[in-house]
């Protein structure tokens, strides 16, 4: 009961910061003249950081009043194994997710944003995914996608250039 309480204070308490990041962001001044000025991100991230924690702060609300109806009606729920509910997260996965940063990082600028993101993608959702999950193909197709779509978004809807690397 007192980690929802938590939950609900966080996620008020996100809720209001957001507010008062993107009030503070109209404070930036613009130095340019493009659509897209020093306070385009604060914006955008105050933003997502609202709707996400309006998403968290009703996840808190229902969790709550599941759990007083669970309290009301004395169904004591039976004790669950939570380590077979949650997958374990082996170290040699998390070493690997930091060596592809790492790699990622110091490949960027010579190789270009399109060729590493794709191969940055693709090895990092086969190191996560579990070994019955692991789809090749749709990894590859995602891969592609995602670094095509976010290339086009920077190139023609922010006009940032990303590193072209060996392409440009």
């Amino acid at each position: 009961m007192a980690r929802l309480n938590k939950d609900i204070f966080a996620s008020a308490f996100l809720i209001f910061f957001s507010i008062v990041m993107y009030i503070a962001s109209n404070s930036i001044i613009k130095l340019t003249v493009s659509k897209v000025g020093a306070d385009f991100v604060p914006k955008l991230i105050a933003i997502g950081m609202l709707i996400l924690s309006v998403f968290y702060l009703i996840s808190s609300v229902k969790q709550q009043i599941k759990s007083k109806s669970e309290a009301a009606s004395k169904i004591t729920p039976e004790k669950e194994n939570n380590t077979e509910d949650k997958k374990k997260i082996s170290p040699l996965s998390v070493l690997l997710t930091v060596g592809l940063l790492l790699l990622y990082i110091v490949l960027l600028p010579y190789i270009g944003f399109l060729i590493t993101t794709t191969v940055y993608l693709f090895f990092q959702m086969y190191v996560l995914a579990a070994k019955t999950e692991r789809r090749i193909v749709l990894f590859i197709g995602i891969s592609i996608g995602t670094s095509i779509l976010i290339y086009f978004i920077f190139k023609y809807v922010f006009y940032l250039m990303l590193p072209t690397g060996i392409l440009g």
